[in-house]
């Protein structure tokens, strides 16, 4: 590999770390930048200050039928006076550097997500002392996101007006807590109720508590600001002193039954639209992360799921078209 690609690998990496992405995330971003590098090598000799988005097509392509990379031959002259000192009746095979199969859509979309967003970073790093990385070869549509009809998950999205119509009707801290934990922690019902004070971390402004399945699960929210604003206050002025964050008037952990009525109430005093759960917000906190970032790794452990097919299911696809409609109309 190119010394200039490994350093912009290495600086692209260590940024991951300072950003606090998962080291799950940055081990499957070096996984798919390294095979990039290696197809690209394989392919060209240059660096990839030269990829356009024709060299993007031609490796989707790729991925999709497949394929192998061997290392790029020597010139001619260099392959002649190897063949003077190569030994008689030896024949030298060189192990491929790739054997590529074939990937399914969303492995192939989330693959090129991450090679956009190394190049994104090249150009933010790069704009103002450089023209080298001017533009982001991976074009959008390549890596977005295209659901199946049978891969929408039912649950029915929390829409951003009816966001604003909760938060404007919600006055209680603890009840402002409560969704504030859903909608932008992304939190389920059951993780929610089984909170503890000394699971949340101020300094850090993350949050460190069993999800789904008991796997320990280290959050760094993305609003902690504002979730920690209200916690302070909360836990300033409630009466019951317990290990629970959410109790009942015995201070004792809340049943899940008894936070469930609790939230459709504050959806019917919203005036929200129909149909809308508790989980409906967990759904919204994908979809607004992905809008954000445009990064399916990222929303996927954020949200502690194992695969991103998963995730995908979570990210609302009436939401996206909306907002690629908005952006045609704005052009």
């Amino acid at each position: 590999m190119k010394t200039k690609h490994q350093d912009w690998l290495h600086q692209y990496l260590k940024n991951c770390r300072q950003i606090n992405r998962s080291e799950h995330t940055i081990k499957n971003y070096r996984a798919d930048l390294l095979k990039f590098f290696i197809w690209f090598e394989g392919n060209h000799d240059q660096l990839i200050t030269r990829a356009d988005g024709s060299t993007i097509t031609i490796y989707k392509d790729f991925l999709t039928k497949g394929g192998t990379i061997f290392k790029k031959e020597k010139s001619k002259v260099l392959n002649r006076l190897m063949n003077i000192f190569k030994k008689p009746n030896k024949k030298l095979n060189s192990p491929p550097l790739l054997v590529q199969g074939p990937l399914s859509v969303g492995s192939r979309k989330r693959h090129l997500s991450s090679v956009s967003n190394f190049f994104e970073y090249l150009k933010q790093t790069h704009e103002d002392h450089s023209k080298l990385f001017a533009k982001n070869p991976v074009k959008p549509k390549i890596h977005s996101i295209k659901l199946k009809e049978m891969d929408i998950n039912p649950t029915m999205n929390l829409r951003r007006n009816d966001w604003d119509k909760i938060h404007d009707s919600v006055y209680r801290t603890r009840e402002r807590l409560i969704i504030y934990l859903l909608y932008w922690g992304g939190l389920r019902l059951a993780e929610l109720c089984n909170l503890k004070t000394d699971n949340f971390s101020v300094k850090e402004k993350s949050l460190k508590f069993i999800r789904k399945g008991g796997y320990v699960h280290h959050l760094t929210f993305f609003k902690g600001d504002l979730i920690f604003g209200q916690l302070d206050y909360f836990l300033k002025n409630r009466r019951l002193d317990s290990e629970f964050l959410f109790t009942n008037s015995k201070g004792e952990r809340v049943t899940e039954k008894t936070m469930y009525n609790l939230i459709m109430r504050i959806l019917k005093k919203a005036g929200t639209s129909e149909g809308l759960t508790p989980h409906s917000f967990r759904k919204a906190c994908a979809t607004n992360l992905y809008l954000k970032y445009k990064d399916l790794l990222l929303v996927r452990d954020y949200l502690n799921h194992k695969d991103a097919k998963i995730t995908q299911t979570y990210i609302d696809k009436m939401t996206l078209e909306g907002i690629n409609r908005e952006k045609n109309l704005v052009r």
